[in-house]
């Protein structure tokens, strides 16, 4: 028999950004891959756009996805089974990164105001 048929559906299964800010991935991948790579690039990305439109949604999608790695990252961080320093190093880069959130929010408001 299929274990399909067993299971209610959804059960067990999480989408990828649901991982994400559940801190599924752990935290040295959360923090370094998902948070400083994808946010370097994103920095770069948003550098060469010329129109502040486009940057206000770019901006406006980079804030959700900042959200869900800094949930990440605080959650891997509580669950984290290593050396103590890094856990509390990553919440403290956490607290920091919600105020760089603040002011993203801030500069999309102050964008929108200007269109």
């Amino acid at each position: 028999m299929s274990e399909i048929g067993n299971t209610p559906s959804g059960v067990g299964q999480k989408g990828f950004f649901s991982k994400l800010a559940s801190g599924d991935f752990g935290l040295a991948k959360t923090y370094w891959l998902y948070g400083v790579l994808v946010g370097l690039i994103v920095n770069a990305v948003t550098r060469v756009i010329p129109s502040v439109g486009v940057l206000a949604l770019v901006l406006a999608v980079t804030i959700a996805y900042q959200v869900m790695v800094l949930l990440g990252i605080w959650r891997a961080a509580g669950r984290y089974q290593g050396r103590k320093v890094w856990a509390i190093l990553a919440k403290i880069a956490t607290v920091l990164g919600w105020l760089g959130v603040l002011a993203s929010v801030w500069v999309v408001v102050e964008i929108l105001a200007y269109l």
